[in-house]
């Protein structure tokens, strides 16, 4: 499943999906031609070597809060966050729940369950879409880890603090 990203720059902001291959990862910017990408070596924080467009490069990655990156290449600084894939939607919830659990952020109705049992998912991906008061939030898992029970359908009615999903947070 590919993951999405704001990508700041000085000239905006920009979309960034990036699909985990065999070989590396395809990196597409603003709905463009995926870009092969191969990593040699990583340490985040830290450098980065990678294949791009066949030639060696070189990027700098350091942490920012709310699972943002900074990205050094060369002379050029970008910033790297998470992003909902749609307009309209906000991230909500997960972040205050005990590792392992995800309970609802707010009262309202499932839109969309995007986990099943079994799936393995990194900290930030949406485990679901609850809507609240004609808005749509997308509920993250807080940690990487593999989900072990969904308790959500969509067109739940679900009460701020219900119990949506389960998941074995990795390296327990």
């Amino acid at each position: 499943m590919a993951k999405r990203h704001r990508f700041l720059t000085g000239d905006g902001e920009h979309a960034v999906e990036v699909e985990r291959t065999p070989e590396g990862a395809t990196v597409a910017v603003d709905g463009g031609e995926p870009i092969a990408v191969e990593l040699i070596g990583a340490r985040a924080p830290g450098f980065v070597s990678y294949f791009a467009g066949g030639r060696q490069r070189r990027a700098y990655v350091a942490r920012r809060g709310g699972g943002a990156f900074e990205v050094t290449i060369g002379e050029r600084r970008f910033l790297v966050q998470p992003t909902s894939a749609r307009r309209g939607r906000h991230v909500v919830g997960g972040a205050d729940d005990a590792p392992g659990r995800i309970t609802a952020p707010l009262a309202g109705v499932v839109v969309e369950v995007r986990a099943a049992v079994g799936d393995v998912l990194e900290a930030g991906a949406t485990v679901l879409v609850l809507e609240a008061m004609k808005m749509q939030n997308e509920v993250q898992i807080p940690h990487d880890g593999a989900i072990t029970a969904v308790h959500a359908s969509p067109g739940d009615n679900v009460d701020k603090g219900a119990l949506l999903v389960e998941y074995e947070p990795a390296g327990e």
